[in-house]
């Protein structure tokens, strides 16, 4: 029997091993952002946390037309963009899940592009007709996927231009093909074009690398983590991305995101409650700067609060509350505290005192797994550091809601 030892498929060997390395090679490299976002992003996000709600405190207490108001709007401005560069490396961490809500693909697309397309000499056009399903994402995540790519339309349009936006309900078939059909297998297709610069062609095997870039560097640009982070967090969430383009002509990228298993089509329900102005709500927090920002938000709010610093004195806090027959309406408890019971042995034990008991775990770490399966832990929602005082309501509102 002959051998094969024609050149040509040894090369295909080599080349092919040179692609394994390199994979393994981005898997380190990403792996290693992980563990630098998981040391930096709990401390950062709790000092955050505590900028941004004092701001919004601030706002409440002046008026609009107030000198001081623009300052404190551009304040608020610097916090999110902070979060949101947060949250870039928290996507890589290790582990880290999507925190996932049913969420409108309408107002979520036509937010990100209000936000992104403010100023701009872009615009964008949005066809996202009524009827489209929701999608059970991780509205943070999937709000940086939309930034990104919005951004990146942007910047390949230098002289101006228009970002076509375009959802539809989709159904992908055994051989993959699609077709408009409301039965399994949904997705939301979401498809957004610029009319931009495009990218080369050689460059496209390296549009999904974290480390590569073609643009300048600056506070700004030539990070190259747009698209490494959609492919991320479209992954996370079972979906596909592809991209497409043509040199000089522009980009064209696809998502392809599953549909909620709960949408029915109808227009998403705002769910409306009142709650009583003197609920009792327990705060579990170890850091007094938060503790003290947390009560005056859930004051402002309408509520009684209750603070303790560890999830010892929050169970003998409740436990007196039981006694007195006085119970706590809702409990947040942070999920990591520096000195004694954390959330995650704190919650176990009150739901032996009420295993009906209203809890939200909060934490800077959101790429814990309580994070992204709470309800298995025993609590009812999550608030991811830093939230705003919307953030805080919203979160309530739902508990009332269950």
């Amino acid at each position: 029997m002959e051998r094969d030892i024609s050149p040509g498929r040894g090369a295909t060997k080599n080349e092919d091993r040179k692609k394994i390395d390199e994979e393994l090679l981005n898997v380190k490299k990403l792996e290693a952002i992980g563990v630098l976002a998981g040391g930096i992003a709990h401390d950062f996000n709790n000092l955050l946390f505590v900028i941004m709600g004092n701001i919004n405190m601030a706002q409440l207490k002046i008026e609009e037309d107030h000198q001081a108001h623009r300052h404190l709007m551009e304040a608020e401005k610097a916090c999110m963009r902070a979060k949101d560069l947060t949250q870039k490396f928290i996507t890589f961490s290790s582990g880290g899940g999507p925190v996932k809500r049913r969420v409108s693909v309408r107002d979520l697309v036509s937010s990100v592009a209000s936000l992104v397309l403010s100023g701009s000499i872009t615009s964008s056009r949005i066809d996202a007709p009524a009827g489209l399903w929701e999608m059970e994402v991780d509205e943070n995540q999937m709000r940086q996927v939309l930034t990104s790519l919005m951004e990146n339309a942007k910047e390949a349009m230098v002289r101006g231009g228009v970002i076509s936006i375009r959802a539809e309900n989709v159904e992908l078939t055994e051989n993959g093909r699609e077709r408009i059909d409301p039965t399994s297998g949904r997705y939301i297709k979401i498809v957004i074009s610029d009319e931009g610069t495009g990218i080369p062609e050689e460059n496209m095997p390296n549009i999904f690398d974290p480390y590569f870039s073609t643009k300048y560097r600056g506070s700004q640009k030539g990070m190259g983590f747009g698209l490494a982070i959609a492919r991320s967090v479209i992954n996370k969430h079972n979906g596909h991305i592809k991209v497409e383009s043509l040199f000089g002509k522009g980009t064209t990228v696809t998502l392809l995101i599953p549909a909620s298993s709960e949408t029915t089509g109808a227009p998403p329900a705002t769910a409306v409650y009142v709650h009583t102005p003197r609920k009792r709500i327990l705060v579990m927090e170890d850091e007094e700067m938060l503790s003290d920002l947390i009560q005056t938000m859930l004051q402002h709010l309408g509520y009684d609060v209750d603070l303790a610093l560890d999830g010892g004195r929050a169970i003998e806090l409740y436990s007196e509350s039981l006694e007195a027959n006085r119970n706590y309406d809702a409990v947040i408890l942070d999920l990591t505290v520096k000195v004694g019971m954390d959330g995650r042995e704190a919650i176990q034990k009150l739901h032996y005192l009420n295993p009906a008991i209203k809890a939200i775990v909060s934490s800077g770490h959101s790429s814990d797994p309580i994070m992204f399966d709470h309800a298995r832990y025993g609590f009812c929602d999550v608030l991811i550091k830093p939230y705003d005082l919307e953030d805080l309501r919203a979160a309530l509102d739902r508990v009332w809601g269950q």
